[in-house]
């Protein structure tokens, strides 16, 4: 009789951490955390995080500045410090890489555009809105841009005051064109 299930044999930390690496850069604080949940020992990931190291296969220095490089385009300093801390990052590395890669003119430079494209999308969000239904009440449509807006570069990881000033600065020249 043939058994259902073949259990293969369990594979050693060293083989995991490597297939784990091989997909995805990770910190020396997520290997060990995901060789913990898949049950092994601690002093055989001590052992293998010791091996990995030696080899170069992990190097949290080098994985912070790539991780803050692939991101500067994208997303603000503040957000993408609070990424790298959930990845267990160290906060001098943290604070190196983002200073070797951001500049706060560069940073108000992406809000700026952002803030611009985001203004043009909502003004024509608003117009569909209230053109649609005269009869309801609306909000002035300045007053409703600007909230909007700046929500949205809140939560994308903006610092309120750079929101502010932005947006202060896009109203003006917007008042300065009527």
């Amino acid at each position: 009789m043939v058994p259902l299930t073949k259990s293969k044999p369990r594979k050693s930390a060293k083989e995991t951490a490597l297939d784990l690496l091989s997909r995805r850069a990770l910190t020396h604080y997520e290997l060990e955390t995901r060789l913990k949940d898949k049950g092994y020992e601690s002093s055989e990931i001590d052992e293998v995080l010791a091996t990995i190291l030696e080899w170069g296969y992990l190097n949290d220095q080098e994985l912070a500045l790539r991780y803050s490089e692939s991101r500067l385009k994208r997303y603000p300093r503040r957000r993408v410090q609070r990424d790298m801390q959930n990845r267990g990052l160290e906060p001098q590395l943290i604070e190196q890489a983002l200073g070797e890669t951001y500049s706060s003119d560069d940073e108000l430079e992406q809000c700026q555009t952002l803030a611009e494209r985001w203004w043009v999308q909502e003004n024509k969000r608003w117009e569909h809105r209230n053109t649609a239904d005269k009869t309801k009440e609306t909000t002035p449509r300045e007053l409703w841009l600007r909230q909007k807006i700046a929500r949205k570069l809140i939560q994308r990881g903006y610092p309120s005051d750079m929101v502010r000033n932005v947006l202060y600065s896009i109203q003006q020249d917007k008042n300065e064109d009527n």
